[in-house]
């Protein structure tokens, strides 16, 4: 089919409050009832501007090499002056020409046809934006709300791989692979619901989400809401989680945030080394036998009912209250962004980037801690595992002393601290020993 291309008045095009670049932002924007009321007023239409502009990662590249080259290729625009695409390169040559830094007055645009379908709008859309030229590629959620939009509108999962290019992998078809991708937008649902504040779905819209690590969350959470229930799948969710505002994305990394790894490596070391968040956690505990503040009732988002009911992703009781407590500790430094203080649960005021660095650095340690412990074996074969990497440990000890003494710079403060540390492994060595005659002492007398 061929449009007519022309060149309309920067003024005319309406900009697309509907597009799946500024869905998220949208339904969590406070007037978002403002444009969907009535999205052609020009309220509507500067908050949709701004949230063009704000969600595009590359906008001010975008709008240099527009004042200098101009429109290189048009948009698509229908007949009743919507734009399909092209709306950031719109909200640009407006800010461009408001400030003198242009003379181009249009914007050229393809016209559909009169007769076009919503679901013909909805899949050109999503055909358009699969070019890249300085257009800013999807984010993880804007591709599954895209697809999420596709499905409601009948679009099957198999045309919508073919329409994505998504292909079949392994043993799971490439509709399959859709119908995933469609679980992992309500596991983004049910996750962001599972602390206090609740998380925008925003959260995820990061230039680090990775897909692999949505789909592995998602298996490894299917595999506890069959084999444990849902309360262990929301306690794995919650780790993860916590792993994850930290700044934790290797898909590598992510994989080893299982199991009981937060209050053994991350609760343990912050009791040691911040002790103002490890009280405020357990004080949290203390006061509070279940997480609070939580809603008794969410609505259920139209469409995400692939893993059951949202009513059920309140936290489960047995979900354990310190990670409860840090997970909406953590959830809410990171939603408070660097200029903000957070209030812990015993009344103590912190700032949020110093909350999110000890905890992620705390968190960093208990995940390379975890990667040992895999390392080290089985429950049987972990303790030789162990010290075997002790004593490889010590042996480069050893060596580096002899390499470091002739240094003029090796001060006496330096050799003060090793003997500390010495000390310590000391005490460590009569400890594991204790632990060890203690097992062959119970052994005998039982």
């Amino acid at each position: 089919m061929t449009l007519e291309v022309i060149d309309v008045p920067l003024s005319i095009p309406v900009l697309n409050a509907d597009s799946f670049r500024i869905a998220p932002q949208l339904d969590e924007h406070p007037q978002r009832d403002l444009v969907r009321s009535d999205p052609y007023s020009p309220a509507a239409q500067q908050l949709v501007s701004d949230l063009v502009k704000s969600v595009h990662r590359h906008s001010q590249d975008l709008k240099e090499n527009l004042g200098e080259e101009g429109q290189s290729q048009p948009g698509v625009i229908t007949r009743q002056g919507k734009l399909i695409n092209a709306n950031t390169r719109c909200v640009l040559l407006r800010e461009l020409a408001r400030e003198g830094r242009t003379k181009i007055t249009t914007l050229r645009v393809a016209v559909l046809p009169a007769d076009v379908t919503d679901q013909e709008l909805l899949e050109l859309e999503m055909l358009l934006q699969q070019q890249v030229e300085l257009k800013d590629e999807y984010r993880l959620v804007n591709q599954l709300t895209m697809i999420k939009k596709l499905h409601d509108a009948g679009v099957s999962d198999d045309a919508i791989a073919r329409k994505l290019r998504i292909r079949s992998a392994r043993s799971m078809s490439a509709g399959a692979r859709v119908r995933e991708l469609r679980e992992v937008l309500f596991l983004m649902e049910r996750t962001r619901r599972l602390t206090e504040p609740r998380l925008s779905i925003t959260t995820f819209a990061s230039d680090r989400d990775k897909e692999q690590n949505w789909r592995e969350l998602l298996r490894e959470v299917k595999r506890l809401d069959s084999t444990q229930g849902r309360e262990a799948a929301d306690a794995h969710i919650l780790g993860w989680l916590i792993a994850y505002l930290t700044g934790i994305d290797s898909v590598h990394k992510l994989r080893l945030a299982n199991g009981d790894w937060v209050e053994r490596g991350v609760i343990d070391q912050l009791a040691q080394h911040h002790h103002a968040l490890h009280d405020a956690i357990a004080g949290k505990q203390q006061g509070e036998t279940t997480p609070s503040g939580r809603p008794d009732k969410v609505d259920q988002i139209p469409g995400l009912d692939l893993l059951g009911s949202l009513e059920e992703t309140l936290p489960a009781e047995s979900v354990k209250p310190q990670v409860q407590t840090l997970a909406n500790i953590v959830a809410q430094a990171h939603q408070a962004g660097t200029d903000h203080h957070v209030t812990l649960p015993n009344g103590t005021s912190v700032s949020a980037p110093e909350v999110l660095e000890k905890v992620g650095n705390t968190v960093n340690k208990a995940i390379a801690a975890e990667k040992r412990r895999n390392r080290a074996g089985t429950r049987l074969t972990r303790p030789q595992g162990y010290l075997d990497s002790a004593r490889s440990s010590l042996n480069d000890a050893i060596r580096a002393i002899y390499e470091a003494k002739p240094d003029p710079a090796f001060h006496a403060h330096q050799r003060a601290t090793l003997n500390a540390m010495l000390t310590e492994i000391e005490d460590l060595v009569d400890q594991a020993r204790t632990a060890l005659e203690q097992d062959l002492i119970d052994t005998e007398e039982g």
